[in-house]
């Protein structure tokens, strides 16, 4: 399983410098903080930075599938043949053949018994399909994550926004008070 490290996401995506890795991986080594405060703390990043670098950790993690076998190495282009001189394939759309008409075999009928009579055996769910709802419901709690720390993020940039809309408002108010008073 590849799994990148969030620093190096972050390196990767231009929102930290190695310097500023470096720096906060030595502070969380002396802390034992986690390394996503202490640089959204110092103000080397944001939470959305930090939400998206997650996420593309999570999906880094979820691509990596095991393989019975595999997959073969593709061929090396020849070498005489310039990059910007090959033409891309042409796209083949996969042929659709129509499912064999089957007529539906005829169900003999059976007198349903009384109902306390029957034993309903406990539904057995295999480990694939318990994966398949918990690989879902992470997918979903990731997303609404995602959308958390956006909305936090807008909110957190608009509240910047009106604080610096009040100190001019205040410095105006300030300058026009002097103004009356000379």
């Amino acid at each position: 399983m590849r799994r990148r490290p969030i620093g190096q996401i972050l390196i990767d995506k231009g929102e930290i410098s190695e310097v500023d890795l470096e720096t906060a991986l030595a502070e969380q080594e002396r802390t034992g903080r986690r390394l996503g405060e202490i640089l959204i703390e110092s103000g080397r990043t944001s939470w959305l930075a930090l939400a998206r670098a997650i996420a593309e950790q999570v999906l880094d993690i979820q691509d990596v599938h095991p393989k019975a076998e595999p997959e073969p190495e593709p061929q090396p282009e020849p070498r005489s043949e310039s990059i910007w001189r090959r033409e891309p394939e042409p796209r083949r759309e996969p042929e659709l053949v129509p499912e064999p008409q089957v007529e539906p075999r005829p169900e003999p009928k059976v007198e349903p018994e009384p109902a306390a009579q029957l034993v309903a055996p406990t539904p057995f769910e295999s480990p694939e399909l318990k994966l398949h709802s918990v690989e879902a419901m992470l997918r979903e709690r990731q997303r609404a994550f995602i959308e958390l720390v956006t909305t936090t993020e807008t909110l957190r940039m608009k509240i910047a926004r009106l604080e610096e809309i009040l100190e001019e408002r205040d410095r105006e108010l300030t300058r026009l008070r002097v103004a009356r008073a000379s």
